[in-house]
């Protein structure tokens, strides 16, 4: 008799206030899932013993060998059902988690999400900009060139643009938007839901000059929109 393969469930995981994990995700990890693969299994360790929950971690990420991704299949296809998690946030998101999800379904393995926790959304629910176009770009490129015109596309587009940046180049961020968009309006979150979480905005001009105050710590993550003029 075939086995029938068990589910992958894509669980949502805080981006910084654990308390946002949802009750949903829990039970999946506390009634339904025999084992956790993530990106970490240092930080998916700590969530999981915060939560009270054991079960056996298993690496998987971006730069993870074929092997990897074959015994997860392989753990699915026996009946067991397993989650994937990321550090933080929503896998696939600028985070692993899209070839797991490509490699079970082409094995005929379904794939569940429990949506949750993403900077991407967190940002936008308080940007105050139209939500209608928007255009996730992510990590921009390191190639100035391509990474000109990945600014230029959300005037182009007529969308809110929303970016993900390190610490470490994020001045360097608002001082190219400046130049190319300088009509732009900007919000800026930082360490968005952990205790020292810092929301920025106005036009880029206004953004610009205080730039130098700008701590360069965390995560940030930016939403930015050119407004049409009447």
């Amino acid at each position: 008799m075939k086995t029938t393969p068990g589910t992958l469930y894509i669980i949502a995981t805080p981006i910084g206030n654990l308390e946002d994990i949802t009750l949903r995700a829990i039970r999946i990890l506390r009634e339904e899932v025999k084992a956790v693969f993530c990106e970490d299994t240092r930080q998916t360790g700590k969530l999981l013993a915060h939560l009270g929950i054991s079960l056996p971690l298993y690496s998987l990420h971006s730069n993870s060998p074929a092997t990897k991704y074959t015994r997860a299949v392989e753990f699915l296809q026996t009946g067991n059902s397993a989650a994937y998690l990321t550090d933080s946030g929503t896998p696939g998101i600028s985070d692993p988690g899209s070839k797991l999800v490509r490699t079970c379904r082409e094995a005929g393995i379904s794939a569940v999400p429990i949506p949750g926790p993403s900077a991407l959304t967190a940002l936008l629910s308080v940007s105050g900009f139209p939500g209608r176009n928007v255009l996730f770009l992510g990590f921009l490129s390191r190639k100035p060139g391509k990474r000109r015109k990945e600014l230029e596309s959300i005037m182009a587009l007529h969308s809110v643009g929303v970016i993900y940046e390190s610490p470490r180049r994020i001045r360097a961020l608002i001082k190219e938007i400046q130049e190319i968009l300088p009509e732009a309006h900007v919000v800026i979150g930082r360490e968005l839901t952990k205790l020292h979480e810092e929301i920025m905005f106005g036009t880029i001009d206004e953004i610009a000059r205080d730039t130098e105050t700008i701590a360069e710590r965390g995560e940030f993550v930016l939403a930015v929109h050119v407004h049409e003029k009447n």
